[in-house]
């Protein structure tokens, strides 16, 4: 995955997204391209997690399942979030589309 990713890398997108305090540059509409060709895939989003690559987080947060994550999963992941489009597309993508936002709201506001 990565390997696909680093053919996607365009340093012009680098560079701007560089200004906005993220470490990638592929194009948005290519890296959604690749995820949809993926599918859904919750152990895959797993590995790609994993990885801590900003690209390959990106696309784990587009091929996730959101109901299938746990508040300690949830949590996990929001630690792990540092750059400011994963955080933004994990809130989108994955914490509003769980049953658990209230849960892992309190879970967060006591550390």
């Amino acid at each position: 995955m990565q390997l696909a990713l680093e053919e996607l890398e365009d340093p012009k997108h680098r560079t701007i997204n560089e200004k906005h305090g993220d470490d990638f540059g592929v194009n948005l509409s290519k890296l959604r391209a690749l995820a949809k060709a993926l599918k859904s895939n919750q152990e895959l989003a797993d590995a790609l997690w994993a990885t801590s690559d900003t690209g390959c987080r990106l696309v784990a947060l587009l091929i996730a399942k959101p109901r299938t994550f746990t508040v300690e999963k949830l949590q996990a992941w929001s630690k792990d979030a540092t750059t400011p489009k994963v955080q933004a597309w994990f809130l989108n993508y994955i914490v509003k589309k769980t049953k658990l936002l209230e849960e892992l709201r309190l879970v967060l506001l006591e550390q």
